[in-house]
């Protein structure tokens, strides 16, 4: 598990928060120019893939995510659960913690009757705070569940992002050392029998490098890229990243290696 809350870890610098829009416009621009060389990337097996939003998103916010996995074979789900925030906002950590647990379950229920229709388990890619969900749910309904991706996702302290001073704001009361401690170890609650791949990023303008990683365990890996917080969804070397992984035979996952560029500097022997 991430270390307790009663450590404070680093938000992200405020030079990375400032220049995400424009990072976010390059990421866009950058994934139309290279997407005629997705054609290059690993083919899906045509198993249902579900895409999660972050805080406060909705299915649009996805939308591109779902588009580049249908086109590599996926059949790519929606989440369905419209926005990612409590009706009428969220007043505690307590409230926001609740809502976390009631999504679960309505995606628990989503799943089954995908899993039913199929006959397969689906894989889940989060987004941000949908990479808790995603996370969770590998943990708490490994039945359901045949990976998991998460996409920026702060597992650790939420102080450690740049919207916590924002999120304290709604909150009635304090918020303590408990409260956070109870956040952080919800995701891991269980026994993990599902793989899950933690695309980060140092860059990131929202969550801070330090929270963003997983703990060490034989199914959990970290994956660095170079991307924005808001240009996750977008970003090529994401998409790039994903295919690879989701293109993984089920029940033969093996970690992440970074393609090596020797083949192309070096004659064989």
């Amino acid at each position: 598990m991430p270390a307790s809350a009663a450590i404070h870890p680093e938000p992200p610098k405020l030079s990375h928060s400032l220049l995400e829009l424009g990072r976010f416009a390059l990421e866009m621009g950058s994934a139309a120019c290279l997407g005629p060389l997705f054609r290059l990337l690993p083919e899906g097996d045509g198993h249902a893939v579900m895409t999660l939003p972050g805080f406060m998103g909705a299915d649009g916010s996805t939308a591109s995510l779902r588009r580049f996995l249908r086109r590599q074979g996926y059949a790519a789900l929606p989440w369905g659960q419209g926005r990612n925030l409590p009706e009428g906002g969220i007043a505690s950590m307590i409230q926001a913690l609740d809502f976390r647990q009631k999504m679960e379950q309505l995606l628990a229920a989503r799943l089954e009757k995908e899993v039913m229709r199929s006959g397969g388990r689906v894989s889940l890619v989060g987004w941000s705070l949908g990479g808790l969900y995603a996370t969770g749910m590998a943990h708490r309904y490994p039945q359901l569940v045949r990976q998991v991706i998460t996409l920026g996702t702060p597992f650790g302290d939420p102080r450690a992002t740049s919207i916590y001073s924002m999120m304290q704001r709604m909150y009635q009361g304090e918020v303590d050392a408990k409260m956070l401690d109870d956040w952080i170890g919800f995701t891991f609650e269980g026994e993990l029998e599902v793989p899950v791949s933690a695309l980060y990023s140092t860059s990131d303008g929202f969550v801070g490098e330090s929270i963003a990683r997983l703990p060490e365990h034989p199914l959990m890996e970290n994956i660095a890229v170079m991307a924005s917080h808001v240009g996750f969804p977008f970003n090529p070397l994401v998409k790039a990243v994903i295919a690879e992984r989701l293109a993984q035979a089920e029940g033969d996952w093996q970690a992440y290696r970074r393609p090596s560029l020797k083949p192309f500097l070096y004659s064989p022997d």
